[in-house]
């Protein structure tokens, strides 16, 4: 197949799950300048806020909430440049990061786009939809796609150099870009930006060991830990930590901690990305090995198992904070399936190309159906704009996502912490921010039709 009909196919389906993806939930909040003096965007009892209108607006936003939420500055100017800008923008350029994300892991993993194989591509694009965690939270909502998607795309970005380097390439100019980006890579987001830290540091070694060592391999790093302490030591990350875990010095380190990150980060990671080890272990069993692929797969491997690792140890872990993991395995897995003669059968890749057309479709009608409510909803909502009080009904999923977890587009979870809900008070920052953002004096879902949905059962 050639690569680039593979890539303009998937980029199309791509495109059109973003178009049906509506705004949600943190989109709204961050629609808004952040009032840190009332608490932020996100709490109960909201106060009048108001729209981010300018690039001004974005600044004084964001120093707000690096004071009084978190320091992930960078992912969030751009989450509130595009709700700024609109979800139009973001769905073209979201299609831009995600393909921008397929090639930089060919060529991490193979060095050159002068032979781009479609059967790689095809891999590449397969083992993303299969394998990072939550595909809908994290390359499909906007807030949570600036959040990991193109966080990782910087950070892959500033590795670039480093690999190219330790393949004896010449990365000059794109040292000079690595430069540029190191500060914004160290301060993207936390997992992702520590495993870049470490991957960095088994390089800097390696270089230094050969006496290979550069001026700008250092500098370069020496920016990207400055990134990095400006993410972790913002003031707004001891604050949040604080309200959202009142009971959090009593959890650390407890059996029941340990037993919930295993249930809703380690145990999705590990089925997510089994599949991801098979050529990894194919390569050490009979590829056509070499000291420095090896090394390469070892250690790109070794940031992927680590990361999810240490999660392990965080106050809560969602299996969306270790969207790096699978994405330094797919690197491992393509670098390691380059050097491997065996080949799978067809019948088991005709099995795989069938269930992901199935997976693929059945997305894009559940994308569909919840694209269809919301215009109606909004629809309705105009027509009512004037009302005291707008009841609308909630969004209805289909089946399969309400019986079982389906991460490709909005499930039950999602939809629990995303939707509009019936009270004013429980749960009802969403409904302040649609509000405030459509120009209506309150809006809540119906209650009789809410309390019917599955997650009652589940949550």
């Amino acid at each position: 197949i050639p690569a680039p009909c593979v890539i303009i196919f998937f980029a199309g389906i791509f495109f059109l799950m973003n178009l049906l993806t509506p705004m949600m939930a943190d989109d709204y909040a961050y629609s808004f300048i952040w009032d840190g003096a009332q608490e932020g965007n996100f709490q109960n009892n909201i106060g009048k806020l108001y729209r981010v209108e300018s690039f001004g607006d974005i600044l004084v936003s964001q120093w707000s909430h690096y004071f009084t939420w978190g320091g992930r500055t960078i992912a969030h100017i751009l989450v509130q440049f595009f709700c700024w800008q609109g979800k139009i923008l973001f769905n073209f350029m979201n299609v831009i990061i995600f393909t921008a994300l397929a090639l930089l892991i060919y060529f991490l993993a193979t060095g050159s786009f002068r032979n781009l194989r479609g059967g790689m591509i095809l891999w590449i694009f397969f083992a993303m939809w299969f394998c990072l965690p939550e595909f809908y939270q994290t390359t499909l909502w906007l807030t949570g796609s600036c959040n990991y998607l193109w966080m990782s795309v910087l950070q892959l970005g500033f590795l670039l150099p480093y690999v190219m380097a330790y393949r004896q390439q010449k990365p000059l100019r794109i040292a000079h870009c690595a430069l540029l980006i190191a500060l914004p890579a160290g301060w993207s987001n936390e997992s992702g930006g520590a495993m870049i830290i470490f991957l960095t540091s088994l390089a800097l070694i390696y270089f230094w060991r050969e006496k290979r060592l550069e001026r700008w391999q250092v500098a370069g790093f020496v920016m990207l830990l400055i990134g990095y302490a400006l993410l972790m030591f913002a003031p707004g990350n001891v604050y949040r930590f604080e309200f959202e875990y009142d009971d959090a010095e009593e959890m650390l380190f407890t059996a029941e901690l340990f037993a919930t990150n295993l249930k809703t980060g380690m145990l999705p990671l590990i089925i997510y990305d089994a599949i991801l080890f098979v050529p990894i272990i194919g390569y050490f069993l009979r590829g056509k090995k070499s000291v420095q692929v090896s090394l390469f797969i070892l250690a790109l491997t070794a940031a992927g198992i680590l990361l999810p690792c240490i999660l392990m140890f965080s106050p809560e872990f969602p299996a969306r904070a270790a969207f790096a993991s699978p994405v330094f395995l797919i690197i491992a897995s393509i670098a390691a399936w380059e050097r491997i003669t065996f080949e799978l059968p067809k019948k088991i890749i005709a099995a795989a190309m069938i269930i992901w057309a199935v997976t693929i479709t059945y997305s894009l009608a559940v994308d569909w159906s919840v694209h269809s409510q919301v215009a109606e909803r909004l629809e309705y909502v105009d027509a009512h704009r004037h009302d005291d009080l707008i009841v609308v009904e909630p969004i209805i999923l289909p089946a399969m996502t309400e019986e079982i977890f389906w991460g490709w587009t909005l499930d039950e979870y999602g939809r629990f912490y995303q939707d509009l809900t019936p009270y004013s008070h429980d749960f009802n920052n969403h409904n302040i921010t649609f509000a405030q953002y459509y120009g209506l004096n309150k809006i809540i879902a119906n209650e009789s039709t809410w309390l019917k949905r599955k997650q009652f059962i589940l949550y």
